[in-house]
């Protein structure tokens, strides 16, 4: 085999290789029907912890700003008032890493823990209830925060 001939065969091998990485990299990532069925709905039902309405407004519009530029994986996040001094809270997220994620930001050292501790100054976390399929290792991660907790599992469903 002449020079010539070993040149045209590297640029060819080496151009197959990157068109490859190319179309892996640049293809978008389809979710499987399966991923879907991952995600979990959380609700809190929190009382007020000695703030005004303006007070509670003021900050359940900043949290949730917050959350949404800085968690890409919450699907959705809302307060509601539900009676006199009660407020709850409705999280969606794409799936049970998604709520670790959440936990780990809110801890110390985390991109969210001085959001969080203004978080429990304005809200008491009276219960929460998780719905969807999530494993025994995370029910004991709730479990340690020794809050009140309810689990729903998945039976059928979709989400868009």
């Amino acid at each position: 085999m002449n020079a010539n001939h070993k040149s045209i065969k590297m640029k060819y091998f080496l151009l197959s290789i990157s068109l490859i990485i190319f179309l892996s990299c640049e293809s978008p990532q389809k979710e499987s029907p399966n991923d879907l069925t991952k995600e979990i709905i959380s609700v809190v039902y929190m009382s007020i912890n000695n703030k005004s309405d303006s007070q509670i407004d003021d900050f359940s519009y900043y949290y949730q700003k917050q959350m949404k530029a800085l968690e890409p994986d919450v699907l959705s996040w809302r307060f509601f008032k539900s009676g006199s001094e009660k407020i709850t809270l409705i999280e969606r997220y794409k799936n049970e890493g998604a709520i670790l994620n959440h936990i780990k930001n809110v801890s110390p050292q985390g991109v969210m823990e001085e959001d969080f501790v203004k978080f429990m100054d304005h809200f008491v976390v009276d219960s929460l209830t998780y719905y969807g399929d999530l494993t025994n290792d995370f029910k004991k991660t709730i479990e340690s925060f020794g809050m009140k907790t309810i689990y729903s599992t998945n039976i059928a469903g979709f989400s868009k």
